[in-house]
């Protein structure tokens, strides 16, 4: 059962740190939306700064999920792990190359 739990975190920290700090900076979901996460200068973060990132997560999700709720009344609608990772969560389809 703790083997089960583990295997779980480590795959979901695989999944998404490093999908996040690949060429693609997104998940498959992420990629779906069209949004993309960058560092706080619009560049492709480490994967340091993803798994800081991830675990930033389970913060957000604290109490109630309150640090994702934060999102919502944030000027720049950031949840309280990208300010924690110092992250940003951006439209890809603005920066596509149209020539």
């Amino acid at each position: 059962r703790r083997l089960a739990w583990l295997v779980a975190i480590g795959f979901g920290w695989l999944y998404g740190a490093g999908l996040e700090c690949s060429p693609s900076q997104a998940t498959v979901g992420k990629r779906w939306m069209g949004i993309k996460v960058t560092d706080a200068h619009g560049e492709r973060m480490s994967f340091l700064r993803a798994t800081g990132r991830y675990a930033a997560k389970y913060l957000s999700a604290l109490p109630c999920f309150l640090g994702f709720i934060a999102a919502l009344f944030s000027s720049r609608g950031l949840a309280l792990h990208d300010r924690l990772a110092d992250t940003r969560v951006v439209d890809s389809t603005r920066f596509h190359d149209t020539h």
